[in-house]
């Protein structure tokens, strides 16, 4: 018949980070899953953003605890992944 009777198992340790990168990356879904798991991330995130803005309804205190907030946590974002690497 011509087919191969070998199979190959590839068994590694994955951590939180692969697990979710997999997770996002859709491994062994298709491109129909691949794009409503995005669509759903990219609403979150919009509507995080107009909450806060609702939050501090452009008004001085709020609006710099809010930018200070939001600067904080990019700044922690981006010193993890310059530590790890990616």
């Amino acid at each position: 018949m011509g087919s191969n009777a070998f199979v190959t198992v590839k068994q590694s340790d994955a951590n939180l980070l692969q697990t979710l990168n997999n997770l996002h990356k859709g491994v062994g879904m298709g491109m129909g899953w691949v794009l409503l798991v995005d669509t759903l991330a990219g609403g979150l995130i919009l509507l995080s953003l107009t909450g806060t803005l609702l939050w501090t309804r452009l008004h001085g205190n709020r609006l710099a605890a809010a930018g200070l907030g939001l600067g904080s946590l990019s700044l922690m974002l981006y010193f993890a992944f310059d530590a790890i690497g990616a």
